[in-house]
C-alpha cells in the first residue's frame, strides 16, 4: 500500500510522537497537516518536513474547540483537496490522585483525549467515506489495558479511545475507511519526563518506534485486517485482527 501524495493530519503533531509520525509520513510520500495548541511547535515541525523535500503545513489549533477543528479540516481541504489519514495524537494529562483532581483538571484531559478525537474524526470523516478510502490512527496507551494509580482520568480518556474505536471501526465497514488504535508503553517524550523526571530515555520506547507502527498500519494489504497494536516494549509488538 503506497501513501504518495495522500493527506494526513496529525493532532499534537509538534513534539513526541506527533513529530516522529509526521516525519515517517512526509518520507512515505504524504503530504502532512499538523495541528496543535503551539504554533511554534508545529511551525518547526513543518519546517524539519521541509528540509526533507516533504510538504506540510501547520494549523494552531485546540482539538476540544469545535471551532478551531473545523477550521483546521477546511484548511487542509483549500490546502490539499482532500483528507485521507487521520493521526488522533493530542493528549493531556493530570498526575494527583482523584480525590485531588479539580473538574477542570478533569475535563482538561478527557476534552483533549476524547472530545477532540471526536471533534477531527468527525468532520474529517464525510471526505474520508466519499473518497472510499481513508484511515483513522488513534494514539491510546497500554493505560488503556490496565489502571495506573493517579492517572484516573489518563486511564479513563485512554480506555475511551480504544471503545471509539472498536465501535467506529465496525461501523466503517464496507466503507473503504479503517479506524485503528496504537497502544505503547512508555514513550520517551516530554509529557513522560515531567512525570517521571528520573527515568532514562533510552531504555524507553522511543517516538519514532511508535510512528513506525503507524506507518504499519497505514500501509497494510487491503485484505488486512488489524485493528490494535500494542508496544509494550520497542521489542515487544502485539497485533489484534479486527
Amino acid at each position: 500500500m503506497t501513501l504518495q501524495d495522500r493527506v494526513a493530519i496529525i493532532t499534537g503533531g509538534g513534539r513526541g510522537i506527533g513529530r516522529a509520525t509526521a516525519h515517517a509520513l512526509a518520507l512515505a510520500g504524504c503530504k502532512v497537516v499538523l495541528a496543535a495548541r503551539t504554533g511554534a511547535e508545529i511551525q518547526g515541525v513543518a519546517a524539519e518536513v521541509a528540509a526533507m523535500e516533504g510538504e506540510a503545513f501547520a494549523v494552531q489549533c485546540d482539538v476540544s474547540r469545535e471551532e478551531d477543528v473545523r477550521r483546521l479540516i477546511a484548511a487542509a481541504l483549500e490546502r490539499f483537496g482532500a483528507i485521507h489519514i487521520v493521526v488522533n495524537n493530542a493528549g493531556a494529562v493530570c498526575r494527583e490522585p482523584l480525590i485531588e483532581n479539580s473538574v477542570e483538571d478533569w475535563d482538561a484531559v478527557l476534552n483533549s483525549h476524547i472530545r477532540g478525537m471526536f471533534l477531527v474524526t468527525r468532520f474529517a470523516l464525510p471526505t474520508l467515506v466519499e473518497q472510499g478510502w481513508g484511515r483513522v490512527v488513534t494514539v491510546s496507551s497500554m493505560a488503556a489495558k490496565s489502571g495506573v494509580p493517579r492517572r484516573v482520568a489518563y486511564c479513563t480518556a485512554k480506555w475511551g479511545q480504544v471503545g471509539f474505536t472498536e465501535a467506529l471501526d465496525e461501523e466503517l465497514k464496507g466503507s473503504g475507511v479503517r479506524a485503528h488504535v496504537v497502544c505503547p508503553g512508555p514513550v520517551a517524550t516530554r509529557m513522560r519526563a515531567e512525570g517521571f523526571p528520573t527515568e532514562i530515555p533510552e531504555t524507553l520506547i522511543q517516538p519514532e518506534d511508535v510512528a513506525a507502527q503507524i506507518l504499519n498500519l497505514l500501509t497494510l494489504p487491503e485484505t488486512a485486517y488489524v485493528r490494535e497494536i500494542c508496544i509494550r516494549t520497542a521489542q515487544t509488538i502485539q497485533h489484534r485482527n479486527g
